[in-house]
């Protein structure tokens, strides 16, 4: 309550306008509040929330092994504050995205207002991932972001497996093959090591290659050189190991026999000495020189001369 009666007339003059002054913008104020108040029966406005931004690509990682994570920043754009009730990726695919560390639900978010929310991605198979990053909040509302992200992994293809080497000799000096290994997957990847073991170790060597060390684009191809060269008869089976980071290798099978070098001797010589009987030409008479023909021809004659005289 204002009093008048203690203070000077310029003191009460000044109280005056001052109490005019807060009755002039109450007044000024009502007509806004019973704007903003809902009618009876009416229902109070919508909360309105937007994410910020309206979507994310994570681009492409390799299944199962690499995270990537961003923020998103969630805003009241309406004009009443908005509770968070829940903030998570949905539909298919769903499980590949998550949150994590978020501000929004210690307290309602007053108009204009914002809290951050983390989103992880960790693709678990080489597909395409496209979801809906949504927030929900009072009498049913929510709001959605777009997430998208790929998974991928390379892929080491050897174009002949297993490769055989067919049959050869013991001690025959070996034979040498080119294998080459192609990356069809949609991510780089390689080997940091090429070895040969298990089974007849002694038989295949590794001369060259050009596969370790180095990542191997998409459809990029490199090469191995292998020889084969048996130290006892019999059938022989090893195996050509790319050992990579994580998926990233491949093996390769490797066969071949080892033939004894005698008998193997054996059959080529008497291949060579039945080819050369079956290839020696016949020469008929006709063939003959020309003088041992007429030589010949005397012969008969003289013979049957001496058969006259003899009658």
């Amino acid at each position: 309550m204002f009093s008048f009666r203690s203070k000077s007339k310029s003191a009460r003059i000044a109280s005056a306008a001052t109490l005019f002054a807060a009755i002039c913008l109450i007044l000024a104020a009502i007509p806004a509040l019973a704007a903003a108040a809902p009618a009876e029966g009416e229902e109070p406005p919508l909360p309105q929330l937007a994410f910020e931004p309206g979507s994310y690509d994570f681009g492409l990682h390799e299944v199962n092994r690499e995270n990537s994570q961003t923020s998103f920043q969630l805003r009241n754009v309406g004009s009443v504050p908005a509770p968070i009730y829940s903030i998570q990726p949905v539909g298919s695919g769903s499980s590949a995205f998550w949150t994590g560390n978020s501000d929004c639900f210690s307290h309602p978010l007053e108009p204009n207002e914002t809290c951050s929310i983390q989103v992880s991605f960790n693709p678990y198979e080489v597909a395409p991932f496209s979801v809906q990053l949504r927030a929900e909040s009072e009498r049913g509302t929510s709001f959605t972001a777009q997430l998208t992200g790929e998974g991928g992994r390379p892929a080491l293809t050897a174009a002949t497996n297993p490769t055989n080497f067919g049959s050869l000799p013991v001690g025959s000096g070996g034979v040498t093959k080119t294998i080459d290994v192609t990356n069809e997957g949609n991510m780089p990847g390689g080997a940091f090591i090429a070895i040969i073991s298990g089974g007849a170790v002694g038989s295949f060597h590794l001369l060259d290659e050009n596969c370790t060390g180095i990542p191997l684009s998409p459809n990029a191809t490199c090469n191995l050189q292998v020889s084969f060269d048996p130290i006892s008869t019999g059938a022989k089976t090893a195996r050509l190991f790319l050992v990579g980071d994580g998926e990233g290798g491949v093996q390769i099978s490797l066969t071949g026999v080892g033939l004894d070098p005698v008998a193997a001797a054996d059959s080529s010589s008497g291949a060579s000495a039945g080819s050369a009987v079956v290839d020696k030409p016949r020469r008929s008479h006709r063939a003959r020189p020309k003088a041992q023909r007429a030589h010949a021809l005397r012969q008969r004659r003289r013979g049957v001369a001496d058969l006259r005289l003899v009658r």
